[in-house]
Parts: structure tokens; sequence; C-alpha cells
């Protein structure tokens, strides 16, 4: 039998050279290390936006912490990864998000923000269902 030696196209294990951003399940928008570099880098909290209309996510990176800004965390193997914990934001405005979701970046000059749109996926973020009404129990007597 002749062994065919395998050259792996990409290396693996290394960060993409592309800024990604991601929603995660439980509420925190999280980073990769040339997303931060390249539109919040310094910035050790962020204040969060949100545009119903267009549905986008702004972050608007701060050097100090303020009543309004949000810590944000260096996280994973080599601290190569940035999370903001959203939650707050995401009951706010009553966004349901069912999985992991890619958001798409761009940069708005004028207000000195990091957008993050949700992607088309449907169901992803949508407004929360109606939640049907329990009579309440009888009184015992």
């Amino acid at each position: 039998m002749a062994f065919e030696k395998f050259v792996p196209s990409q290396s693996f294990g290394l960060a993409t050279k592309v800024p990604e951003a991601k929603m995660l399940k439980g509420g925190q928008i999280s980073l990769n290390s040339i997303a931060y570099e390249q539109y919040l880098k310094g910035a050790t909290h962020v204040e969060l936006y949100y545009d119903q209309i267009a549905r986008t996510i702004g972050l608007k990176g701060k050097k100090y912490g303020t009543k309004a800004a949000f810590k944000l965390r260096s996280v994973g193997k080599g601290k190569s990864t940035y999370r903001v914990n959203a939650t707050s934001l995401i009951e706010h405005f009553k966004l349901r998000v069912e999985s992991k979701t890619m958001l798409q970046i761009s940069w708005n000059e004028p207000e000195s923000m990091l957008e993050l749109a949700f992607e088309g996926t449907v169901g992803t973020v949508a407004a929360p269902s109606a939640r049907p009404t329990r009579e309440p129990l009888p009184l015992r007597q």
C-alpha cells in the first residue's frame, strides 16, 4: 500500500485573519482578537446600543468604566477572545437568541461605534412569542 502525505492547506488552531463576532445563546457577545484590535483596541469596557429597525447592536469602546459601560473580558486560550455580557440588553429589548449566531461587523465612523448586525437567519432573533396566561388556582376553604 502506498501512503500519501497529508499537508493541510490551512494551519489548524490559529486565529482567523478576519474580524468575527458572535452572539452566544446565553446573551454574550464574543469578538475575536482581530475584531478587538481593529475596532476596540485599548478598551476595557463597552457601552451597548441597539437599533430595533436595523436589528443591529452597537459597541462603543471605553478605556474606563462608567454607569452605562459593560466590562469587556478576555477569555480563552491565550486570551484571544473578548466577551461582553449583553444579557440585560437582550432582556430589555425582549429579544430571543435561540443559538450561537454569527454577526455581521461594520464600523460606523460618524458614531465611532462598532456595529454588529444579525444575519438573516429566520427565528434567531425575534420578539418573544405570546406566552399563555395561567388561570389562578382556586383557594381551598
